[in-house]
């Protein structure tokens, strides 16, 4: 789904931009592929339905508000941390749009029962405190509509990447090589949780177990992505090129560093 990029308006100081907008959306080659790839897969899954309400959760400065809108969707963005909040209305006003967001946790939503006609999450489910994800479904399913559709994509716990991110966080050696955010964090207690340091995948079993006790029944779930983030620009196209074969070859798919999860709510 080739989708345009909102208009960023300049003037904003760079050290008021997001981390999300600099490091991937703007980002090496690599990066900048990996991020639009995701919600693109995410937004797309919603094809078919004839606009309505949507929530995004985990909305950061508003990426997937703007893809929503362009599909003819209403758009409401939440998130836990309201740091990006700023940036989202002022690239919201320079492409001529009002955003809806409010600070909120995905474990108690301050809507209605029913209120959304579809939900879409893109790589936040791993940054949600551990023992918080059945409630985290749970209202999700709450606001959905019967019938509403769940979107959401979440990295590959059986992913190259994550395998590698397990084993350098098993030798204390490897870990003084590499930034916090590049291995899991397992075992944190309650007053230490911010999710912005919190990354903690769910193997894809968990997940479904999660979408069976909400009352979701799964459409498809599916792993993407063989382009690495630290993928030198000059390979991008060549490993984009190999992408779409390694992602329907079996054994080899299930290794992609990104999950997908499309669900529909069925009661």
């Amino acid at each position: 789904m080739n989708m345009p990029d909102p208009i960023i308006p300049e003037g904003i100081p760079r050290e008021e931009l997001p981390s999300l907008l600099v490091n991937w959306h703007f980002g090496p080659k690599a990066r900048r592929y990996m991020s639009r790839r995701r919600f693109a897969e995410v937004t797309g899954a919603l094809g078919g339905m004839l606009g309505g309400r949507v929530l995004d959760v985990g909305c950061g400065w508003g990426y997937n508000l703007f893809l929503l809108r362009e599909l003819g969707f209403d758009p409401v963005g939440i998130d836990i941390v309201q740091n990006d909040f700023p940036t989202a209305r002022l690239v919201a006003e320079a492409n001529g749009a009002r955003l809806r967001l409010a600070g909120a946790d995905v474990g108690s939503l301050p809507f209605g029962s029913g209120s959304f006609d579809a939900v879409t999450s893109v790589e936040t489910l791993e940054h949600v405190y551990r023992e918080d994800r059945r409630s985290a479904f749970e209202e999700i399913a709450r606001v959905l509509v019967t019938g509403g559709r769940l979107s959401l994509s979440t990295p590959n716990y059986d992913s190259l990447v994550e395998r590698g991110k397990r084993f350098i966080s098993r030798n204390p050696v490897l870990k003084r090589f590499f930034p916090p955010m590049c291995y899991p964090t397992g075992g944190v207690c309650r007053a230490d949780y911010h999710p912005y340091s919190y990354h903690d995948p769910l193997r894809r079993e968990e997940i479904e177990e999660l979408l069976r006790v909400s009352g979701f029944e799964p459409v498809s779930m599916r792993t993407i992505i063989f382009v690495m983030k630290n993928t030198p620009g000059l390979l991008v196209p060549l490993v984009r090129l190999i992408e779409p074969l390694l992602e329907r070859l079996p054994g080899l798919r299930r290794l992609g560093s990104t999950l997908t999860v499309s669900a529909r709510k069925t009661r």
